[in-house]
């Protein structure tokens, strides 16, 4: 053999080596391919104290058990919401206690479902609002109770009724099967 042909041989079987070397590395790469992090991740806060604030007094509070977010804070889901307090001109003005409550903080929509009690502060006779499915509609400005509703006045024998909805802007209410006393001012 010649070197020439002892070259070429070399040539050739370093040639076929590093073919199959790259043959094999684009083979196995996919081997040992992790998954892309996911898009978004929630975030959970357990067991505290969220508020939220005016410009110059607070808007409201409540204590919770969980709140769960997804990345952006534009979705909150809050269990166990406990002390609840909204506030009007700095007062407190509402009570309020939920099972649980889905808050959309770009719209400003809510909904809570699960017992749901709600209570009057500082206005006399005191009133209660209890029921198990409560949906705000910011935009549109309206409260639809569509769940069974019972209204409590330390005055009166408690109001019941099947339906409601409450159109802020207009004024309108709208109320399915009642039972129980009524007074109109």
């Amino acid at each position: 053999m010649t070197r020439r042909d002892a070259a070429v041989r070399a040539a050739v079987i370093g040639g076929v080596a590093l073919a199959g070397y790259v043959g094999y590395g684009i083979y196995s790469a996919g081997f040992d391919e992790r998954p892309p992090p996911p898009v978004s991740t929630n975030i959970t806060f357990k067991n505290g104290t969220a508020m939220g604030h005016r410009v110059v007094s607070k808007s409201w509070s409540a204590d919770y058990e969980k709140i769960e977010s997804n990345s952006d804070q534009s979705v909150l889901e809050l269990d166990g919401v406990r002390n609840g307090i909204v506030y009007k001109r700095g007062k407190p003005y509402l009570h309020v206690r939920a099972k649980h409550m889905s808050v959309n903080t770009v719209s400003h929509d809510f909904s809570a479902v699960g017992p749901v009690h709600i209570e009057t502060v500082g206005v006399t006779p005191n009133r209660t609002f209890d029921t198990t499915s409560a949906v705000w509609e910011d935009a549109l400005q309206r409260l639809t109770l569509a769940h069974h509703v019972t209204i409590a006045s330390a005055n009166e024998a408690p109001l019941s009724i099947g339906r409601m909805t409450f159109d802020v802007k207009s004024g309108a209410i709208e109320i399915d099967a009642i039972d129980g006393p009524v007074k109109f001012k």
